[in-house]
């Protein structure tokens, strides 16, 4: 594929010597495919020193939107359950400090552990769309399905282009099935307990099984293991405080963290 690369852009001057290697694409954080330094040179017309400074900058982007996402996501929520989730003050500004800070943490542990690739930016998505579902779900008990439409079709455009980008369409078919798949489970299992489970929880399993098909069957049921042994954890955890057994708590954020620890470990 780096040889498709430099055919395409013959004026390019080379900075090897009689005798030295070609050691291929330019390299930078994480596993790149060259075909991803072709895919953003092409349109540019950029050199391979200037496609690596762009790919560098990128997590340096991403880690400064993931600080300015605070104020965003909290607006974003409340639009969506249609009530403000804290009062104005230092409540606030406390919720957007902290939404700000554990969003871009979370997109630079997605950086080293998926480097700088299209699969990356699906990470930093589901990260930032996850920090809104668990804000609406903890102070409004509720999972909107705005918003976790956008969480979904968010991830769908970013798979879609690293199945693009990278050709790996398998892989993205196999996604998608199994969203299909899980949705309709977790549908079962609503309309089988419907005080127990809500739409946004059906919801919200499919688009994680979006996530996590993407790394292949057992990813699939790693993630899918993990964010449900993770919510009975919690389940059984309020039950001993509250001392009742039909006693009800929010399971978006506990499905959301345990599908997102199994993606880092994929």
């Amino acid at each position: 594929m780096w040889l498709r690369f430099v055919s395409r852009s013959p004026t390019w001057p080379s900075p090897l010597r009689p005798g030295m290697a070609d050691l291929g694409a330019p390299v930078c954080r994480g596993s790149v495919p060259p075909i991803f330094f072709s895919a953003i040179a092409g349109p540019l017309a950029l050199t391979p020193e200037e496609v690596l400074v762009v790919v560098s900058l990128v997590p340096w982007a991403v880690g400064a939107a993931g600080l300015l996402a605070g104020p965003v996501l909290l607006r974003l929520a409340e639009r969506a359950v249609g009530s403000p989730l804290t009062a104005p003050g230092l409540t606030r500004a406390v919720m957007f400090a902290v939404v700000s800070t554990v969003t871009a943490a979370l997109c630079w542990a997605g950086w080293f552990r998926f480097g700088t690739t299209p699969v990356w930016l699906a990470w930093c998505w589901a990260c930032t769309l996850g920090c809104g579902l668990v804000l609406t779900d903890l102070r409004c008990r509720r999972l909107p399905f705005p918003l976790v439409t956008a969480f979904a079709g968010g991830g769908m455009v970013a798979l879609l282009g690293a199945a693009a980008i990278e050709e790996r369409w398998p892989q993205l078919g196999f996604a998608c099935g199994a969203a299909v798949v899980v949705f309709a489970l977790a549908a079962l299992v609503q309309a089988w307990a419907p005080n127990h489970t809500g739409g946004g929880d059906t919801a919200l399993y499919g688009a994680l099984a979006l996530y996590l098909g993407w790394f292949g069957l057992e990813g699939l049921l790693r993630g899918l293991l993990m964010a449900s042994a993770l919510t009975a954890v919690v389940a059984l955890v309020v039950v001993a405080c509250s001392r009742r057994m039909n006693s009800q708590f929010p399971a978006g954020p506990s499905l959301l963290a345990g599908a997102l620890v199994s993606m880092l470990f994929a």
